[in-house]
């Protein structure tokens, strides 16, 4: 029975290693202000990327591509699909950035960044204060205020980090 229960523990734990490719932790594995604040920043833009508005596009070369007009992006760093899925996986992790990075209003036509050019309606603010909940052991849980714009589209909402193997990365919200 000790075998069992050790046995599933194990294949447990490595479940949960896998999703983000974590690493090994200690109590000292503690997000610092200057990761937290990148990766805010980061999965604000990541935001208004995907719901908001495209990275620049070059209008004058779109293709139609499945049915679909895109729009080539332009717009330095982003111009490749590799570019784009190194920032997403920069931020995200596990089936935050798998989501990214099967977004419908983006493709990925001969390895460059298309995106669909569609306006989403709405914008996020650049602003917002944080808290730490949670921080060690390789995971930080930070609470994170953002007033929207002019007080439309505010959000409150815990982002949960994980220490992976390539850095500190966002692995979920609550």
């Amino acid at each position: 029975m000790k075998k069992l229960i050790c046995t599933l523990l194990a294949l447990t734990m490595l479940l949960t290693l896998c999703s983000c490719g974590t690493i090994e932790t200690t109590t000292d594995d503690i997000i610092t202000d200057e990761e937290i604040v990148a990766l805010i920043d980061g999965d604000i833009q990541i935001g208004k990327y995907l719901y908001v508005y495209c990275p620049s596009t070059d209008w004058d070369n779109s293709v139609e591509y499945e049915g679909k007009i895109w729009h080539p992006v332009v717009q330095e760093g982003f111009e490749t699909w590799d570019e784009w899925e190194a920032y997403i996986r920069s931020i995200y992790c596990g089936e935050w950035a798998e989501y990214a990075l099967t977004n419908e209003s983006y493709k990925n036509i001969d390895g460059k960044l298309y995106c669909d050019g569609g306006e989403r309606g709405y914008d996020l603010s650049d602003d917002y204060v944080y808290e730490i909940l949670e921080n060690g052991d390789g995971e930080a849980k930070v609470n994170v205020t953002n007033p929207g714009i002019d007080g439309d589209f505010a959000q409150e909402y815990t982002l949960i980090t994980t220490l992976t193997d390539d850095g500190w990365r966002v692995s979920g919200r609550e």
